[in-house]
């Protein structure tokens, strides 16, 4: 799976339904929030170290480099290292990834 700037309203979506639920424990190369949605819907496990994901059969090597956003979620999101998180404190950590992400593109322009 090759995660593209348009799969952040999929991991949106899937933190607003699981409000409530533990989505993960970001820190945590195969229990970050994101890890374990990747792993969601492929069926297969996904880690995440730093900027880059992969399956945990791959070589290291082979991983792939996150996009922007994702990549900025997994460092804001290890402000909480190690504790589990809800999808709403994930999904507001998502919420301020992409108020920033849009002011640096406006600011760009």
């Amino acid at each position: 799976m090759r995660l593209q700037d348009d799969d952040l309203d999929s991991f949106c979506q899937w933190l607003c339904e699981r409000e409530n639920a533990i989505v993960g424990r970001p820190g945590m190369t195969f229990h970050c929030p994101l890890a374990r949605w990747i792993s969601e819907i492929t069926g297969h496990t996904y880690g995440v170290d730093g900027r880059v994901y992969g399956r945990a059969s791959y070589a290291y090597h082979r991983w792939l480099l996150l996009p922007r956003w994702a990549e900025v979620f997994v460092i804001w999101s290890e402000s909480v290292a190690f504790r589990p998180i809800t999808g709403y404190e994930a999904l507001t950590i998502l919420a301020g990834v992409e108020m920033a992400l849009r002011a640096l593109d406006c600011a760009r322009q």
